[in-house]
């Protein structure tokens, strides 16, 4: 019997020992994916090697910039480039591990060696994440010389940002996840989009922010007893409902409840401001709402749709044309900083920016000589829109995302002018119509419900 318990407490030993030694195995395994994930070394397969089999081993180029806006990706960078060989063609391109390959339409410069290039024709238009198939993605510079001879060249990232996590808007319940980051394999730098499906958005990701415009004690403009803070709220509201209907996860900047003493004007860099909580909703598109005004007389109202500088304008014209057919409006008349039909672009002047810095400095940083005079587009569009507000005017608190390279594709919409009787009274009484037209905007552009 002896015998027996003793063989009994030396097998449990055995069974306990390798327990052990099975959760070491699984902690040291947890440990090195971690690692892993923290260096952004990448894992060898025989695709992704096949892929850097054609990168050139000794030289590769720099990124400068790189820039997520809305559903697009963008980059800059140089790299050296000696010998009599001539330049063709350069370009960024996205290789899939298939061997497929995207060609991102791109810009390039060579001079005393030195080949500069760039995707930031615009800042929405790039490498349309939304497109991209769910499957692994290598970033390369592909470079054409006049002999003939093409190279590929890997990407490093000489920036001071970081990865990326990008969510896909919701289709069919569903979202793809990109993960955007540089990495290293066998000692060779890699940029790479790493694309996977998941059920369901994170709680704080969304995709689209709906802003109803000013709010609180800033009642915006009033025409008798009409106010747009009210007439807006009322509008963003039934289209929060109206994108929700094909499926998209909505985020209102506010919902009526903030205190009338609540000037919006001065804290929407605030924490709970509604700058602040478009820039943390990770939503791909914000659509602000706005009645207009004129001081001078008008007699004829209209839909105005602005949209950033140095921006693809399909979408703002889009909506402008589906809310002139849908609620049976008409574009408005205004000329100034008209770009198309119902489609304005206005950029701050140098002195407005001072003004609102409450300082003589120049110094902003936009990548274009241009930024949007319209805050609600600027300062939620980070680097891309050149976001500037740093709490040096002591009215505002400083915006946190203004040096992001990931922003919100902004719009505002003039829904009409609220001192045009005609026109007040045409939007009272079919905003249902205004808002049909906006959620019929998105969906077709974006391809929201598929057949």
């Amino acid at each position: 019997m002896k015998r027996k318990n003793k063989r009994k407490k030396l097998n449990l030993k055995k069974i306990l020992i390798m327990i052990i030694f099975i959760v070491m195995i699984l902690c040291i395994y947890k440990a090195i994916d971690f690692f892993i994930k923290q260096t952004g070394i990448i894992e060898a397969s025989s695709q992704v090697e096949e892929i850097l089999r054609v990168v050139e081993k000794n030289k590769h180029a720099s990124v400068s910039r790189y820039i997520v806006y809305g559903t697009h990706l963008n980059l800059e960078g140089n790299m050296q480039i000696a010998g009599d060989n001539q330049i063709k063609k350069a370009e960024v391109v996205a290789k899939d591990v298939s061997g497929e390959e995207i060609a991102i339409d791109s810009e390039y410069t060579y001079e005393d060696n030195l080949l500069s290039f760039s995707t930031l024709k615009e800042i929405n238009t790039g490498l349309n994440l939304e497109n991209l198939n769910v499957i692994d993605y290598y970033l390369l510079l592909k470079v054409e010389f006049a002999n003939n001879e093409t190279k590929y060249y890997s990407l490093s990232n000489d920036t001071e940002y970081g990865n990326i996590e990008y969510y896909t808007l919701t289709r069919n319940n569903t979202n793809n996840k990109i993960n955007i980051n540089f990495g290293t394999l066998e000692n060779i730098p890699v940029f790479r989009l790493n694309i996977t499906t998941v059920k369901e958005l994170p709680e704080d990701v969304y995709d689209v922010v709906v802003d109803p415009g000013h709010g609180g004690n800033d009642s915006g403009a009033i025409s008798g007893k009409y106010i747009e803070s009210d007439i807006v709220l009322d509008c963003a509201k039934r289209l929060k409902t109206g994108l929700e209907a094909i499926g998209l996860k909505v985020l209102l900047t506010r919902d009526g409840t903030e205190s009338e003493e609540d000037y919006t004007t001065y804290n929407i860099y605030d924490e709970d401001g509604r700058v602040t909580m478009a820039n943390e909703s990770h939503a791909k598109i914000l659509i602000s709402l706005h009645m207009n005004s004129n001081e001078e007389y008008i007699s004829e109202g209209g839909i105005e749709v602005y949209a950033a500088p140095n921006s693809d304008l399909t979408l703002a014209k889009l909506l402008a044309d589906n809310i002139v057919e849908v609620a049976n409006t008409q574009y408005s008349q205004n000329e100034s900083d008209k770009e198309l039909e119902g489609v304005y672009v206005r950029t701050i002047e140098l002195d407005e920016y001072i003004n609102n810095r409450n300082s003589s400095s120049n110094n902003y940083h936009g990548i274009f000589d241009s930024i949007p005079y319209l805050y609600i587009i600027r300062e939620i569009g980070g680097i891309a829109t050149g976001a500037y507000v740093d709490g040096s005017n002591s009215n505002y608190s400083a915006n946190k995302y203004r040096n992001s390279n990931v922003g919100v594709e902004g719009y505002l919409i003039e829904l009409g002018y609220i001192n045009v009787r005609e026109d007040l009274n045409h939007v009272l009484r079919n905003k249902e119509l205004y808002v049909k037209g906006i959620v019929n905007s998105i969906n077709t552009f974006y391809e929201i419900e598929q057949k």
